[in-house]
């Protein structure tokens, strides 16, 4: 084979392997960037749903049927924890405004499972109390949900707000 077209094959072969690899690595860039925005969007809404839980728990503000109404919401939100947090969508991947996440997420990933299905796990058993109706059994189980299972996940695995 000639050299000329030997060299014509290898710059071919590089630019369409270019082709194949390039968007590959942009969509991974764009759904890490995508999960950042669903996962802050999803814990609004945890945070959201967990306010009127808190009131009640500390001054009987609402009702238990509304304490189960909110934890309800957030066991489902809960189980979509997992899905949001992608290789590549922490920090170092992104700046610190952008995400909290911590690389500690990815380099324990199974005790980051463990800790997010902690707050599946809590708020199911917040659903069940507050059908019960009992005040202080609702207030202890909430004080429960927010350290264990909000929490847990935090504190090792969310790092500083940045302003």
């Amino acid at each position: 084979m000639r050299p000329a077209f030997k060299l014509s094959g290898i710059l071919a072969v590089a630019a369409v392997a270019g082709l194949v690899i390039l968007p590959a690595c942009m969509s991974s860039a764009v759904g890490a960037s995508d999960a950042i925005k669903e996962r802050r969007a999803l814990m609004k809404s945890i945070s959201k749903e967990w306010k009127p839980i808190k009131a009640y728990a500390k001054s009987g503000k609402g009702s238990a049927a509304g304490v189960a109404k909110h934890a309800t919401a957030i066991n489902g939100m809960s189980k979509k924890i997992n899905g949001l947090f992608p290789k590549g969508s922490g920090r170092g991947d992104f700046s610190d405004k952008e995400t909290r996440a911590l690389p500690a997420i990815w380099k324990d990933w199974t005790g980051f499972e463990k800790a997010a299905g902690v707050l599946e796990q809590e708020s199911a058993k917040l659903i069940k109390i507050a059908g019960t109706g009992d005040q202080k059994a609702i207030a202890k189980q909430v004080g429960a949900m927010g350290k264990k299972g909000c929490g847990g996940c935090h504190k090792p695995f969310r790092g500083a707000k940045v302003k």
